[in-house]
């Protein structure tokens, strides 16, 4: 199916959510590309009907953004290598199972970076999982969404060389309205950015009026996207020391177990929710989680215009409304099928923070551990990695370093930005045809 609707794509879903594909797992695969909508639309269904969906990412960066949890945190495991030892335990299968008995899909998000074999192995747990007396006529399915002209797997074949793609492929809604960007020059752009014909893309760009900057501009009133943390960490900071404002910090706080992804990357040495982040009133921020009422949303960015010490919020002017939103703290909990030993703990309505185990009314489950924060990071600049999924009113791309030739991080970073306008290039144009680069595997999808 291919349609301009989300709203049709998910009723799409839903005519046959439960008819199961080949081996009783229904599987469903959601693509089109940057900024059609596929996260968006997903996340608010999911928000807006409690039980539908467990909403998990392959990253834990996109995880964090979005409110949910990686795959590996929700199923328990760390890699290939560990996924397949836990099917191979029963594991895998019995953390499934107790997804099933609250979810009737689970979602996987920025799925292109979820290699075949990790596919294969979770379609095989959902199947036996699906078998279990309490989920027959009710099976678990799996709906993928992914844009594989975005980043590919680490090491991995790509999902759709997995065994049971033909599964998802016969049940693919492709999503084609855009609606990051509007029709022009930039979306045309874009589009030839995705096929990795980079100088047909930089003779459009040039026609629009883009230009070829040879230097970063530090004061860049935007988010800059460099390829590596350590000059997302050194930009921030100093862009933070321009700023004039009363400096002030926002701290975490957070109890029992916590899932990998909030805590501290040993690989890259970077937390998912710090323990605490220092701003200045008048700092440029952004937000990282979606309001109920979509009021705010992930992504969104803005100027701090006052802070609140005592209730904990800050007000942010939003450059994409030029309304003052205030963000307050949020809280995300991990919960467990059975109660721990000797629970004598209360029930508190959803998003309360209590500092000991604890059941959450009208919600399955009971909470055992916590976090509690500001959904806030300093928007001054990014890696790649870091803005997928996001949308981005003013970006600057500094796309000069050799990681960047790397397949589809140009078309990433690019199509994060809603207008040409609001972008700004750094490098010769001759590199910026260079580092164009698409994987002809991923041709059927561009």
């Amino acid at each position: 199916m291919t349609d301009d609707s989300i709203a049709a794509a998910l009723a799409e879903i839903e005519t046959d959510a439960g008819a199961s594909s080949d081996g009783g797992v229904p599987c469903r695969f959601i693509c089109g590309v940057a900024g059609s909508g596929k996260t968006f639309s997903v996340a608010k269904r999911a928000a807006e009907e409690p039980g539908w969906a467990l909403l998990t990412s392959t990253t834990g960066v996109s995880a964090v953004n979005l409110g949910a949890v990686t795959i590996n945190s929700a199923l328990g495991f760390f890699d290939e290598a560990s996924l397949r030892d836990a099917y191979l335990q029963g594991r895998l299968q019995r953390a499934i199972h107790e997804v099933g008995r609250d979810y009737r899909w689970i979602a996987v998000d920025e799925g292109s970076m979820m290699g075949g074999p990790s596919l294969d192995l979770l379609k095989r747990g959902v199947q036996e999982a699906n078998q279990y007396a309490d989920m027959v006529g009710r099976p678990l399915g799996i709906l993928f969404i992914a844009d594989f002209a975005q980043l590919p797997p680490v090491n991995q074949p790509w999902a759709f060389e997995a065994d049971c793609w033909p599964m998802f492929a016969s049940h693919m809604t492709k999503l084609t309205k855009v609606w990051r960007q509007a029709d022009g020059p930039f979306l045309d752009a874009l589009n030839l950015l995705r096929a990795g014909r980079g100088g047909e893309a930089s003779e459009v760009l040039t026609a629009a009026g883009a230009t070829w900057h040879t230097v970063r501009d530090e004061n860049f009133p935007g988010t800059t996207i460099v390829p590596v943390n350590a000059q997302v960490s050194r930009h921030n900071a100093v862009a933070l020391d321009h700023v004039r404002g009363e400096r002030f910090v926002l701290r975490a706080r957070r109890w029992g177990k916590q899932r990998g992804e909030w805590g501290l990357n040993p690989r890259t040495h970077e937390w998912g929710i710090p323990p605490e982040a220092e701003f200045k009133v008048g700092a440029y921020v952004m937000c990282l989680a979606n309001r109920p009422d979509f009021t705010v949303v992930n992504g969104d960015c803005g100027t701090i215009v006052a802070h609140d010490p005592e209730a904990g919020e800050v007000v942010v002017r939003l450059v994409r409304t030029g309304r003052e939103e205030t963000i307050g703290a949020i809280v995300r909990s991990v919960t467990v099928a059975e109660a721990p030993e000797g629970f004598a703990g209360p029930t508190v309505d959803y998003g309360e923070y209590v500092e000991r185990p604890h059941r959450v009314a009208r919600r399955r489950g009971w909470v055992v551990g916590q976090v509690e924060y500001v959904p806030l990071r300093l928007a001054y600049c990014s890696t790649c990695h870091k803005s997928q999924s996001l949308t981005l009113d003013r970006v600057q791309i500094d796309y000069r370093h050799h990681w960047f030739g790397q397949c589809a991080m140009l078309y990433v970073a690019m199509s994060r930005c809603r207008t040409l306008a609001g972008l700004r290039l750094v490098g010769m144009r001759e590199t910026f045809v260079k580092q164009c680069k698409a994987d002809l595997r991923v041709k059927e999808w561009l």
